[in-house]
């Protein structure tokens, strides 16, 4: 029965160096395991938010295809609109000044896109008043613009002081005209530089001048 003992501990002590070494290496297996599976978790949060982020940008975006093309081909006219030369350069400096301008306007035998006001002629002496009266789009708003050389006749001619306007400087005799709409614009700012709008530094006397 001794003689029984000494194997039996060296076979305990075996057996229990081996169970603490097989749960030593368990415990790191599920440790690295643990760790593989948290790994493989943070890239499936890490691309899966983005890929979701995207498809759902992508079905709100699809609902505004319609949208897009509407936009797409309106910006098209738009910048064809803006990349027209126009037949009226506002930055010709060329031309003539009058010296001493009296006022006189006419417009004579003038044609325009209105075909009821063919070989249309008027003629406001400088110190008279005239009132254009008629329905709306019968070309009231049209003379001042033809006046103020906004827009050239098909044919006529419209005259200042006996001159056509075409041979004028632009930039000049457009400063020589003072026009107020029927609904003037009024900015955000004081009486006086809404009176002085585009004059560089006006005077006091200029003020009261325009009033």
């Amino acid at each position: 029965m001794l003689s029984s003992v000494p194997p039996i501990a060296i076979a305990s002590a075996i057996v229990s160096k081996l169970m603490t070494w097989l749960s030593t290496r368990m415990q790191a297996n599920y440790s690295e395991a643990g760790n593989v599976v948290e790994q493989t978790l943070g890239a499936i949060r890490t691309k899966g938010v983005p890929v979701f982020s995207a498809r759902r940008s992508l079905g709100q975006a699809t609902r505004s295809v319609t949208a897009f093309a509407e936009g797409q081909g309106a910006a098209h006219r738009m910048f064809k609109i803006i990349e027209r030369n126009p037949d009226i350069d506002i930055d010709d400096n060329t031309g003539i000044i009058l010296e001493d301008v009296k006022g006189d306007v006419q417009l004579k035998d003038v044609y325009f896109s209105y075909p009821t006001r063919p070989k249309f002629s008027l003629q406001v002496p400088s110190g008279t008043t005239m009132a254009l009266v008629g329905d709306s789009g019968s070309g009231k708003s049209i003379v001042i613009s033809l006046v103020e050389r906004f827009y050239d006749p098909h044919a006529g001619e419209v005259l200042i002081d006996g001159v056509d306007i075409r041979r004028m400087k632009l930039g000049w005799m457009r400063g020589k005209i003072g026009l107020v709409n029927q609904e003037p614009v009024l900015f955000s700012t004081t009486i006086r530089e809404n009176i002085a709008y585009e004059i560089e530094k006006p005077t006091l006397e200029d003020i009261k001048r325009a009033i």
